[in-house]
């Protein structure tokens, strides 16, 4: 069978793959062993003995050179081929696998630090002793209660069935405030005291009036109602800087510093024929307007409140006016009603520290809000009716339940935090008198120590629960 494998591997005589005889001056050298023989035709013999094998060749399995690989060696590498494919779904199993724990890893990785914190609170208890004092923040002093004033005209209007109509004669009205910069005495105002407008036109008041004196540079002031000269719609004029006293002008000091000033337009004066309207009907159509404009006070009141500013609707001013009539087309009446609404508005941080001082809350010095304002009441003292807001100091109480809510300065925590160990991390909370309570996730979780890089860590404030107490 020996003889038959190498005869296959030869060439048969005749063949075209016979290489060519050499040449007889060839000088090719035989290798060891090999042996050379002339047929009678002049061909080489060729046997074991003389094929040489290059040992840099390889046969090389693919599609091209299946033909020359022998017959026995083929199935061989057929054997082989189907082994190779079933290795391949494990790879893409292997990849897939490793995919996902690359995605895990650096979703840890770049998750950010979180510092959740619970920060320091107090519940308050007040009532109608709980005293505060508000003064204008123009020129108040350094720790006290400030307020400014926010000013709205609000007008509404309502028909009133008329009964007819009537001749009048109406003489326009409002008020003004006189002031007494003369001397620290009082100064006495008596009835039918006239008082003139740049223009011309003279009020005068229909009873006498006394001012008080001046404190210190501070003048004195009392608010009067006064009526037009004559009926007429041209003394319905808007509020007016200075009014003078034309009766002072024989004393010239007391003409220069004793005058009043309008906030407010003078309204009523009319002349001619109008309709009638029963009085019971006309006070019924103006409470009802001036009820529409005091919820539209309150509404546009409490928007005023924000994270630091904060508002006590009970607290503003209403100033109700009425405007003169206008008619209908069926000759019934339009009654005009206006609402002059001052405002006081509190810093929220002031207001906060003023509440926790009278709370005993143990807040001095420290930055402190406080919440669920809507749940207290506030309630201006019989004196402060008379004042002017915005320009005198008032008081008032507060009454409700509440709580004060330390400040958290997040920027300072995440500094102190930033490179330190996690074992420090008590001990740093510990320094911040604001937090009562807080808890770390540091990331990646393999980590032990937060970010160098005080932005990479988020500090997270949980909301308050009402029954905790600091």
């Amino acid at each position: 069978m020996a003889n038959d494998y190498f005869k296959d591997i030869l060439p048969a005589p005749g063949s075209s793959n016979q290489p060519p005889a050499p040449k007889a001056n060839d000088n090719t050298p035989v290798g060891s062993g090999q042996a050379q023989s002339k047929s009678s035709q002049g061909s080489v013999e060729r046997s074991i003995r003389n094929i040489s094998v290059s040992p840099r060749q390889r046969p090389r399995v693919g599609t091209s050179d299946m033909r020359e690989v022998p017959a026995g060696m083929a199935s061989t590498v057929d054997a082989r081929q189907p082994q190779g494919s079933r290795r391949r779904p494990w790879i893409w199993v292997i990849a897939v696998v490793s995919v996902i724990v690359l995605a895990v890893l650096a979703l840890f990785a770049f998750r950010s630090t979180t510092v959740t914190v619970i920060p320091r609170s107090h519940a308050v208890v007040l009532d109608q002793t709980s005293k505060f004092t508000a003064y204008p923040a123009l020129g108040a002093a350094a720790g006290s209660l400030t307020y400014t004033v926010v000013a709205n005209d609000i007008e509404d209007s309502a028909v009133v069935q008329s009964k007819g109509k009537e001749r009048a004669e109406e003489r326009a009205s409002g008020t003004v405030e006189v002031f007494n910069e003369y001397s620290s005495a009082s100064v006495r105002l008596i009835k039918n005291t006239r008082f003139a407008t740049p223009n011309g036109l003279v009020f005068r008041v229909p009873a006498s009036v006394v001012v008080p004196g001046k404190t210190g540079t501070k003048p004195g002031s009392a608010k009067i109602t006064i009526f037009a000269d004559q009926a007429g719609p041209e003394y319905n004029i808007g509020p007016v800087e200075r009014f003078t006293l034309p009766g002072l002008k024989t004393s010239p000091a007391m003409y220069a510093k004793v005058y009043a000033r309008s906030s407010a337009s003078m309204t009523g004066g009319f002349v001619g024929d109008r309709p009638i309207v029963l009085p019971s009907a006309l006070e019924s159509a103006r409470a009802e307007i001036r009820g529409r404009l005091e919820s539209k006070a309150r509404d546009g009141a409490r928007a005023l409140s924000s994270s630091t500013s904060a508002v006590f609707t009970d607290l503003m001013q209403i100033a109700y006016e009425s405007l003169p009539f206008s008619t209908e087309a069926g000759g019934d009446v339009r009654i005009h009603e206006r609402a002059r609404v001052l405002v006081p508005v509190f810093p929220a941080l002031e207001l906060s520290q003023a509440v926790a001082r009278v709370a005993g809350a143990d807040a001095e010095n420290a930055s402190v809000m406080l919440v669920k304002i809507d749940k207290l009441a506030a309630k201006r003292s019989s004196s402060a009716s008379s004042i002017s807001l915005g320009k005198d100091p008032f008081d008032f109480s507060i009454s409700g339940t509440a709580q004060i809510v330390w400040n958290v300065d997040a920027a300072a925590l995440s500094s102190a935090l930033a490179g330190r160990d996690n074992s420090a991390f008590q001990e740093i909370v510990n320094g911040f008198s604001s937090i009562q309570e807080a808890r770390a996730r540091i990331e990646p979780f393999w980590k032990s120590t937060f970010p160098s890089d005080a932005s990479d860590i988020n500090i997270e404030l949980s909301p308050v629960q009402t029954d905790k107490q600091g």
